[in-house]
């Protein structure tokens, strides 16, 4: 599996478009130590971070199988990134790194595309792999400019890398010293704005506004929301024009920043100043379907079930294979009266991951519902077969299938239909 192919197959598997698990055979599934929940993401997680230094390759199918069964982890689609980069060899690497060229590879962009729908789901993601990718990318770029480094030497230009100013508060965020990397971050603000010329003024504020917004996602895994909003909004101030294509790579973009000033005025309970920044996100890009998402949300908790149900509409429209996607649309179409329609959207949730056990469990409380016994007891078994045995709707699934089979065992023979003269 350590071809670039088979890496590149995976990243397509991973992609919600439609069809795109009929493009590529699935991999197996890595062994897992005995006694683990084989149906729980974060023990493919746990164990594609461990195989990460050593077995590459491994990490991205464990990675993978993390994200089949959890699409909803913006965590997983990073760590499957990571892992494809520390999977490559020494040129492909180099060459994935060359930002410069006119016309990107596609299997670069698959990669791109990976770290960008992470940040759609969770723009404020604990980027826990940095280390352990930033060596790899060192040290493929040192040697690509010193061929003959020996161990010693390799290590030498990497600890003076690592000493410059903006490596030491990123270190300090690598390795969770969240008040270490805020300060070492404001420092490193006092400086651009010490050097700053007419001349290099665009990067600077370019710069300038990349580490408004680290700072903004430290402030926002600390819990301080007044902080993060602060250092967000200089962020969206300071952001000058990039171009598209250099917005999926880097994914920095107004829209994606907009969207985080969104998610920080939710947590801060300021749902109208929310709606406005998922407002100026989708103003930067029409397509941009977190927004959109985002806002459903915002409508649904008002009881506005009517207009959460058009966001969700056209977020189902610019992502139309998503399987979490699909599900909330069902749940939203659900606290409008809509059953029928939010059958439909779960039947697509599951066509979409058949990993995916949530969209079972909904279908088997509906069947329930409703009396469709049979039904029932098929998405239960479904849901059960599927879920982590951590999963806290196991045991209502258990009851409700227990309770149904036994009433199914004790109803009455039907009568067999009389034979005719």
């Amino acid at each position: 599996m350590r071809t670039w192919t088979a890496l590149l197959a995976l990243t397509v598997l991973l992609s919600p478009a439609v069809g795109a698990q009929k493009i590529a055979k699935i991999p197996t599934r890595p062994r897992l130590d005995p006694g683990a929940d084989t149906n729980d993401a974060r023990s493919y997680y746990q164990y594609g971070v461990r195989m990460l230094d050593d077995k590459p390759d491994e990490s991205v199918r464990a990675f993978y199988w993390a994200g089949r069964i959890d699409p909803s982890s913006g965590e997983v689609l990073y760590a499957m990134r990571a892992a494809g980069l520390m999977a490559m060899s020494h040129d492909a690497l180099i060459d994935y790194l060359d930002y410069s060229a006119k016309k990107r590879k596609p299997e670069f962009l698959a990669l791109d595309s990976l770290l960008y729908r992470a940040y759609t789901i969770n723009p404020f993601l604990y980027r826990s792999l940095d280390q352990t990718l930033t060596r790899r990318i060192l040290e493929a770029e040192i040697r690509n400019e010193n061929p003959g480094v020996d161990g010693a030497e390799l290590n030498l230009f990497i600890l003076r890398v690592l000493q410059d100013a903006r490596q030491t508060a990123w270190q300090s965020y690598a390795h969770a010293q969240f008040p270490e990397a805020l300060e070492q971050y404001a420092k490193q603000l006092t400086m651009l704005e010490k050097t700053k010329t007419k001349r290099n003024r665009r990067e600077h504020e370019d710069d300038a506004s990349e580490i408004h917004a680290e700072r903004s996602r430290i402030f926002y895994l600390i819990g301080n929301m007044d902080s993060a909003l602060t250092e967000m909004s200089a962020a969206i101030a300071g952001l000058s024009e990039r171009d598209t294509k250099e917005t999926v790579i880097l994914y920095e973009s107004k829209a994606m920043y907009d969207q985080s000033l969104g998610m920080i005025h939710e947590k801060a309970r300021h749902p109208d100043l929310a709606r406005e920044a998922y407002a100026h996100a989708l103003e930067e890009d029409l397509a941009y379907y977190a927004a959109h998402s985002r806002m459903a949300s915002l409508q649904l908790a008002q009881g506005d079930t009517v207009n959460a149900i058009a966001e969700m509409e056209l977020a189902v429209q610019l992502q139309p294979n998503d399987p979490v996607l699909l599900y909330s649309y069902a749940t939203t179409l659900i606290r409008a009266g809509r059953d029928g329609d939010a059958a439909t959207q779960l039947e697509k949730s599951v066509a979409a991951d058949s990993f995916y056990a949530q969209p079972h469990m909904l279908l088997a409380r509906m069947a329930d519902v409703e009396q469709y016994t049979d039904a029932a007891v098929k998405e239960y078994q479904l849901f059960l077969a599927l879920a982590a045995r951590t999963d806290p709707q196991v045991p209502l699934a258990k009851q409700r299938l227990a309770a149904l089979t036994a009433t199914v065992a004790a109803a009455p023979a039907s009568a067999p239909a009389a034979a005719k003269p």
